[in-house]
């Protein structure tokens, strides 16, 4: 029995003859191996080329050591080294967004900040929309959203077609959580981006919409405005609904509800002429809030052709604050929508759902 043993361990540490010439026939084999393809299988090697199994298998995982293979972590399978970084690459983030039209400021700053974040993290975007989701081609209209059965047949199509390409999904605000649920399982890992969303298991990065309610009150009753009116820019948007929400709530919390009017709607040129001839024709000192840069834009024009100063008469404060705002000297809660889309992105990677609230800095200009 103990001359056995010392024979096998004797056996087992001597080189097999026929490992050089295996080694150097893949080596020879590498630069024309397809990169993104398998090396055949250990029993395959051995019947190819009438070498053991055994000595294939210690081949392999010395060239793999060696770093001239690379071994699936998942499957087992070889590769050319090559192949690492196309098959270790993280699937592309798929943007599921609104089509950006004229006006969509807010999310081409979201998409610079998910591009950013792909950067960071060497990852590529998978950029998709349906124009069904959000039409709004014409500023001066209101845009059209798809309604929760639209919404759920355009997800349909897209995971249909796409799903497997996708690590991961950075979702529109406009995305209703009844349309989510049905795919959900499908969709994770998912940030909705913008809107508080309740979909169990989805990332949220959203506005802090209560902080942004109390600084606007703050803000707007500190410059001496006898009335504020919440601004309805378009029907349908939930994240309006939600601030407006926030803003009655702050109203309420401040001993102010007396001071914040009715929501009113400023959809088209008509309903923007109307309210500011209400205010013209009112006493008091009167302040719009809107959480949509160019509607603001478009009531400030309508206030000009008026008579109406501002912000002596009238106040005018967006809610929503991008660069389009800033740039045109408009009063307004500014949230870092790049931040935003780059924590997204950063969110998906987490080990749990991450919800984060990004709370605004408020700019006061010559609207205000």
């Amino acid at each position: 029995m103990t001359k056995l043993s010392k024979r096998v361990s004797g056996a087992t540490a001597r080189p097999d003859p026929d490992e050089g010439d295996f080694a150097e026939q893949i080596r020879r084999s590498l630069p024309t191996a397809p990169t993104d393809q398998p090396l055949p299988t250990t029993r395959d090697f051995g019947r190819r080329l009438g070498v053991a199994n055994t000595t294939v298998f210690r081949v392999l995982q010395r060239l793999a050591r060696d770093g001239e293979i690379w071994q699936h972590p998942v499957s087992g399978r070889y590769f050319p080294a090559t192949a690492r970084a196309l098959l270790e690459r993280p699937k592309p983030v798929a943007c599921l967004i609104r089509r950006l039209e004229l006006g969509s400021e807010q999310y081409r700053e979201l998409l610079e900040g998910v591009s950013n974040g792909c950067g960071a993290l060497q990852r590529t975007m998978l950029l998709w929309h349906d124009e069904l989701l959000v039409n709004h081609s014409n500023p001066h209209e209101p845009p059209v959203f798809a309604s929760v059965a639209q919404q759920r047949a355009i997800l349909e199509n897209f995971l249909d077609r796409h799903s497997a390409a996708a690590g991961g999904f950075v979702l529109d605000h406009v995305w209703d959580d009844e349309a989510l649920r049905p795919h959900a399982d499908q969709l994770k890992p998912a940030v909705v981006l913008y809107r508080s969303c309740a979909v169990e298991g989805f990332g949220n990065v959203r506005a802090d919409f209560r902080s942004g309610a109390f600084k606007a009150l703050t803000h707007l009753l500190g410059k001496g405005y006898d009335q504020i009116l919440p601004v309805r820019p378009f029907a349908g948007d939930p994240a309006v609904a939600e601030f407006f929400a926030a803003l009655e709530k702050a109203a309420d919390e401040t001993a102010c509800r007396s001071r914040l009017g009715n929501a009113v709607l400023a959809s088209t040129d008509r309903e923007r002429a109307a309210l500011i001839e209400r205010v013209r024709r009112g006493t008091a000192r009167t302040a719009l809030v809107c959480p949509e840069d160019n509607v603001v834009l478009l009531l400030a024009a309508a206030a000009r052709e008026a008579g109406l100063a501002c912000p002596e008469r009238i106040g005018l404060l967006s809610v929503m604050g991008t660069d389009y705002a800033t740039n045109a000297g408009i009063s307004c809660l500014r949230y870092d929508y790049r931040a935003m889309g780059r924590l997204a992105v950063e969110a998906l990677g987490a080990t749990s759902p991450v919800s984060q609230w990004l709370e605004p800095e408020l700019f006061s200009r010559a609207t205000t």
